[in-house]
């Protein structure tokens, strides 16, 4: 309703090219960045593989693949739910799923072609399976979450731990392995027909384009397939070895992060004015690409530190919970990330999650200490002596 008219741009757009690709019988393939069709790793192939069948019945509709993003965004309204009320009960549990629901940062990934709830769901599953000692389950869905977002590998750690610390050093090891299993396939694939065994390609093009030698000077990100610093035909031929291309990216922006530190620093403070929306000028632009309606946005955006301060306190109250800890802990992982390279709003939807729990948690607290005076002072005038009238 609020964003009818929208038209996938950037990573969007690529993830639907890449599914009528696969459902025309092309591949996993893509233009981008060369000028012809190839077999490309740019994207984790598992969110345009479910798109696919949706090209195969619709053709080049794009309300199928919208909607079932909703779909997928309900699913984790209702893991997250589950996951607060069993750290704080059923009205924890109520009040989590109602903020997943409709907040605004979360809601606004649940209408575009992204990735990110489907990354959320499998996050959280993953999550609830550790929790039930389903270790084998939790290590596919965690190897899903890797073939949707390759820099998850930490949230793969992360759930290993946990599992070793529940059932022993066995299962935690075998939750990670199996976790890669499910992973390999498409590296062999990737190996054979890009020449990397990388889950994805484009791990360069973000490092350049954030620490590259011209992002430096232009102070801000800089496309390397579109940036006049990169027309020089040495650039322009390394796209046609997609995996040689990111090798060398990769190099030219890490090498410019080691020459000058201070840029780094420079990055994450820009990047964490960004995410937390301290400013509004570094989001506009990302922000419109993603399909989010900048008007809106703005006039939901005080709804965000609200959100935010309740749901940490909420987080914090209960810290001692195994639970928690793993979700504060993959969260981090994905912030800190995020401030290091790029951070657009949409890649704050683990954090924004976190925090919709944390939210329920606290809610349901605060219910439960003012049910809980309320009772006490019930009882405390029900035993007050009755003074008798002197005769």
């Amino acid at each position: 309703m609020i964003t009818p008219h929208w038209r996938p741009d950037a990573d969007a757009d690529q993830y639907v090219r890449i599914s009528r690709t696969v459902a025309d019988g092309r591949g996993f393939s893509l233009v981008y960045p060369q000028m012809e069709l190839h077999p490309t790793a740019f994207r984790p192939p598992l969110y345009p593989y479910l798109l696919t069948p949706l090209d195969l019945v619709f053709g080049d509709a794009l309300w199928p693949a919208r909607l079932l993003n909703l779909l997928i965004g309900s699913l984790v309204v209702v893991l997250a739910g589950v996951l607060a009320a069993r750290i704080g009960g059923r009205v924890a549990g109520l009040v989590a799923a109602g903020a997943v629901a409709l907040y605004p940062p979360l809601l606004a990934n649940d209408t575009v072609t992204l990735t990110e709830p489907l990354a959320l769901a499998l996050l959280l599953a993953a999550i609830l399976l550790v929790d039930e000692d389903r270790w084998l389950a939790a290590a596919i869905a965690g190897g899903l979450l890797l073939l949707t977002r390759p820099n998850g590998y930490l949230v793969v750690a992360a759930l290993a731990v946990w599992c070793a610390s529940r059932l022993g050093l066995r299962r935690g090891a075998g939750l990670a392995a199996v976790a890669l299993l499910v992973l390999a396939p498409w590296s062999v694939r990737n190996q054979i027909q890009v020449g990397t065994a990388r889950p994805t390609t484009s791990d360069g093009f973000t490092i350049a384009a954030v620490y590259g030698l011209p992002s430096q000077r232009a102070g801000h990100f800089v496309d390397p397939t579109s940036s006049v610093a990169y027309i020089d035909l040495e650039h322009r031929l390394a796209r046609f070895d997609e995996a040689a291309w990111n090798r060398s990216l990769t190099e030219e922006g890490l090498s410019g992060a080691r020459q000058n530190p201070d840029y780094v620093w420079y990055t994450v403070r820009r990047n964490f004015r960004g995410l937390f929306e301290l400013t509004t000028e570094l989001n506009t632009y990302p922000e419109r690409v993603d399909g989010r309606n900048w008007d809106f946005r703005q006039a939901a955006r005080p709804v965000f530190f609200v959100v935010t301060i309740l749901g940490l306190v909420g987080l914090v109250r209960h810290r001692r919970d195994a639970r928690v800890l793993v979700l504060a802990a993959i969260t981090t992982q994905f912030v800190v990330l995020s401030l290091l390279l790029v951070a657009p709003p949409r890649l704050r939807a683990p954090f924004d999650l976190a925090m919709g729990i944390g939210l329920g948690l606290l809610v349901a607290h605060l219910l439960a200490r003012r049910k809980s005076q309320l009772a006490t002072g019930d009882e405390t005038r029900s035993v007050d002596p009755v003074t008798e009238p002197a005769s």
